[in-house]
């Protein structure tokens, strides 16, 4: 059912929240219902089945019940929706515009302990602050899943319809537990992007498998757009078994690409994609 006719029932029964009010009721259904999936993923009371049309997770074994209704339509996340905080944030002047390897860590470690890498909201980042995103790439050996960038994702003019190598995301201060406060809830953001965007039942079954777990590989300054950003490249290596569902996906021309050469047409990709090909040469691989 859609958000709309949700809530159409629900008046039907009488069983809609006093809390729940305006003209525009059934667009906030369906924001809470995006985010109770995105967050949830497979824990979610509800999943979907195509873009705007929901399911209650607890009916998706029953046989009775058509097969379209129970096989669930993999969220697609929006680079604009990203951008909600705590987020972490760095001073511009605390990192350099390249840092490779250890050498990256050692950077982020010095701009925490001097309060230079903070999480901040959104609404309230000033200027010589950037946020820090992740560019989870994933690769097979030599090769790296490239995707088409479509314009639901990402409306950025220089991002929509380009040719990409990674799966882009904020760091938002849920990432950081316990268990990850050394790297502040980088690899967990990365992972997150990958296995949300790939449809991926655990992220950790999959890229912990190999010899090599996820590692940071550089972090990168962008300005595109005129708003800069800092990029974690993040590596993340899968089985060599591995193949992407691409009839369950939303991502759209989904190819392996040899990465042991620079791939013609540099012109057809993201920024941030050709800003990692033209620093290949200062990552050890």
């Amino acid at each position: 059912m859609s958000a709309r006719a949700i809530l159409s029932a629900a008046y039907r029964s009488d069983i809609v929240p006093h809390h729940l009010h305006g003209k525009t009721q059934h667009k906030t259904l369906q924001a809470r219902l995006s985010e109770d999936i995105l967050k949830f993923k497979r824990n979610s009371l509800f999943y979907r089945t195509k873009p705007g049309h929901f399911f209650l997770t607890e009916f998706q074994a029953d046989p009775d019940i058509p097969q379209k209704y129970r096989t669930p339509f993999p969220a697609r996340r929006r680079t604009r929706d990203l951008l909600k905080g705590p987020l972490l944030a760095v001073d511009q002047h605390a990192i350099p515009a390249r840092a490779f390897g250890d050498d990256a860590w050692k950077w982020l470690s010095a701009a925490f302990e001097d309060d230079h890498l903070l999480y901040r909201d959104p609404k309230e980042i000033g200027d010589g602050v950037a946020f820090l995103w992740t560019f989870a790439m994933v690769y097979r050996g030599n090769q790296v899943l490239s995707y088409r960038v479509g314009r639901y994702r990402d409306d950025r003019d220089s991002f929509a319809n380009k040719r990409t190598v990674g799966f882009a995301n904020v760091v938002h201060s849920n990432y950081c537990t316990l268990f990850n406060q050394d790297d502040h809830g980088i690899l967990e953001s990365a992972l997150t992007a990958a296995s949300t965007d790939l449809d991926l039942a655990s992220s950790l079954d999959l890229f912990n498998k190999t010899d090599r777990a996820p590692r940071l590989e550089s972090i990168c300054v962008s300005e595109t757009g005129g708003n800069p950003a800092y990029v974690a490249v993040v590596r993340l290596e899968c089985p060599d078994w591995f193949e992407p569902l691409t009839r369950r996906l939303s991502l759209n021309d989904l190819q392996w690409l040899d990465f042991s050469t620079p791939p013609n047409h540099i012109e057809d990709f993201d920024p941030w994609s050709r800003m990692v090909i033209e620093n290949r040469s200062g990552v050890a691989v």
